[in-house]
């Protein structure tokens, strides 16, 4: 409802005790609160969003027509985006975040994918931590049991990702996106030569989904 419509409506209802004056005097100190609430939010997100800007300096070389893009809120992730050896990929900082792996602390996640990847089906290569006591952390390939399972299984694609370490792969049809993700703190980014290991096993993986993921 318009503002001004709350108004009229605030000053024609029963008063009670409470004048007509006290009730505007309310409105507008409501309208003033939220003005300076907006501004205090936007100043907030410009200082994040230059940090985030400075904190990508290093791996603006690794990609061509590089270019930082906020998230249009307040400011909870980053995303850097360009080429890499003829793909178009992008990568996305969101630090101070729920950690899976250790729900009593935050972590920094840090993704890069690689887009406009064709593929039939939707599948995930993740490290399980297993269960307490009994259970053995290992790498597995989702939906399990499956014949796209043992395709990607038997042409390495559990090998491209595990030498980096707990970590998450996920390609989905719907968004033509390969997407790898990790928890990195202390660290916000990777360091260059790591990002670039990292695109180029995207790439080995991309050549594998070609392989063993068309319809």
């Amino acid at each position: 409802m318009h503002p001004l419509m709350v108004l009229v409506l605030l000053v024609r209802a029963p008063k009670n005790d409470v004048s007509t004056l006290e009730i505007i005097q309310g409105v507008a100190g409501l309208a003033v609160f939220l003005v300076v609430a907006y501004a205090i939010g936007k100043t907030g997100a410009w200082f994040k969003n230059r940090s985030f800007t400075s904190r990508w300096a290093p791996l603006l070389p690794v990609l061509g027509n590089a270019r930082i893009t906020g998230d249009g809120g307040v400011a909870v992730t980053s995303r850097l985006s360009g080429t890499y050896r003829g793909a178009n990929v992008h990568a996305l900082m969101t630090p101070n975040v729920a950690h899976k792996y250790a729900p009593s602390r935050n972590g920094n996640v840090f993704s890069v994918a690689i887009e406009n990847v064709p593929g039939a089906e939707d599948w995930s290569i993740v490290w399980r931590v297993g269960l307490p006591v009994v259970g053995t952390p290992s790498w597995a390939v989702q939906p399990t049991d499956t014949p796209l399972a043992q395709r990607l299984e038997s042409a390495g694609a559990v090998e491209q990702i595990e030498k980096f370490g707990r970590s998450s792969s996920h390609y989905t049809v719907r968004n033509q996106t390969l997407e790898w993700s990790a928890y990195i703190e202390p660290r916000v980014i990777l360091p260059p030569d790591e990002f670039r290991h990292v695109l180029d096993a995207l790439l080995a993986l991309v050549a594998i989904n070609g392989t063993v993921n068309q319809g």
